[in-house]
């Protein structure tokens, strides 16, 4: 075993072993990071805002950036703390539902439901249900300080990053690889948040609109759950077609809009999902399917639902490092899609 390799292993070892142990830092620096892209990306947008020949945004793109980004971060928070109260208080009439839904069931089949599922139901408590999805949220708000913390330090580091890169690589051949390198990491992470973005705010849009044709309670929240569990890989589409379709079951008395749902947000996922999304993305990630899931089910394990979240961003940017270096080039050659990756300068 050559030397060149057990240096790659242990380093892969104490990188996953940083992860495990700092992930109570780490989760909030990567959301940080991933927040920083949005307003880059937003501000972007109002460098180019043009008014009477002028831009009137381009020195200070960064401040309706801010606004935008807070209140939509706000708006989020508001929207899914009002609607957690809301179900709590709808909890009763959901468990009176059930039983219903059971009662209709033996009729139609001629089956009693037996012991094991009626004790199951009697302990059923949807309000400590809620409960426990407030103290999730909380906990996610808890870190709310400390992501603002270092995206605020990440903007302010933002003006420096061309001189220290000067000063860390002084010849100008390996200053320019590093400066590629770093720009292809900023235009396929901008690119898979722009249409991922888009594309899941039409599913979320869409879906919307079925989940008020059904009369589904808390439609706009179902609907901003599913445009965020688009950003989880294959599983998230999953997710946001049962969990609605879920509460359907326990909001009417009888199967018909669970059924209109499953099939309704269904065929939306797929649609969206399996042929308009590859059309809009095209080859701009080139990542391999089974590197997306396997992505998927590591940081999973490793940084929980934010994992998930943050997978296929996270092996971009590790395919993008590792292509830019003749020595792991191989492995972001078995990470790509088709092969093919831009020539090592």
């Amino acid at each position: 075993m050559s030397l060149t390799l057990i240096a790659t292993i242990l380093t892969g070892a104490a990188i996953l072993t940083l992860l495990v142990i700092g992930k109570s830092l780490l989760i909030p620096f990567a959301i940080a990071v991933m927040v920083w892209y949005v307003i880059e990306a937003v501000a972007a947008h109002f460098r180019r805002i043009s008014i009477g020949g002028m831009h009137p945004f381009e020195r200070f793109s960064l401040v309706p950036a801010l606004v935008v980004v807070i209140l939509l971060l706000g708006g989020v928070v508001q929207m899914i703390g009002g609607t957690v109260e809301q179900v709590s208080i709808a909890a009763p009439s959901y468990e009176d539902n059930i039983n219903k839904i059971l009662a209709h069931f033996s009729s139609i089949t001629g089956m009693e439901t037996g012991p094991s599922l009626q004790h199951w139901l009697s302990g059923l408590n949807l309000g400590k249900i809620i409960s426990s999805i407030a103290g999730a949220i909380m906990a996610m708000a808890g870190n709310a300080g400390l992501v603002a913390i270092y995206v605020a330090f990440l903007l302010l580091e933002e003006r420096y990053f061309s001189i220290k890169l000067r000063i860390m690589f002084p010849n100008r051949e390996r200053r320019q690889k590093v400066e590629k390198m770093l720009q292809d990491i900023q235009i396929q992470i901008r690119q898979y948040l722009y249409v991922k973005t888009l594309v899941s705010a039409l599913t979320g849009i869409i879906s919307y609109a079925i989940l008020v044709w059904v009369g589904v309670d808390y439609a706009p929240f179902w609907a901003l759950l599913i445009f965020l569990l688009n950003f989880i890989p294959t599983i998230g589409s999953m997710i946001a077609v049962l969990l609605p379709t879920a509460l359907s079951l326990v909001q009417f008395d009888t199967f018909t809009p669970f059924i209109t749902l499953l099939v309704s947000l269904g065929s939306v996922q797929m649609i969206i999902g399996n042929v308009l999304e590859p059309r809009v993305m095209g080859a701009s990630l080139n990542l391999s399917p089974l590197v997306v899931i396997l992505a998927l089910s590591l940081w999973g394990q490793i940084w929980g639902v934010t994992g998930m979240f943050l997978s296929v961003p996270i092996t971009v940017i590790s395919m993008i490092i590792l292509g830019s270096f003749p020595a792991t080039r191989a492995v972001a050659v078995a990470m790509s899609e088709n092969g093919r990756l831009r020539p090592v300068s």
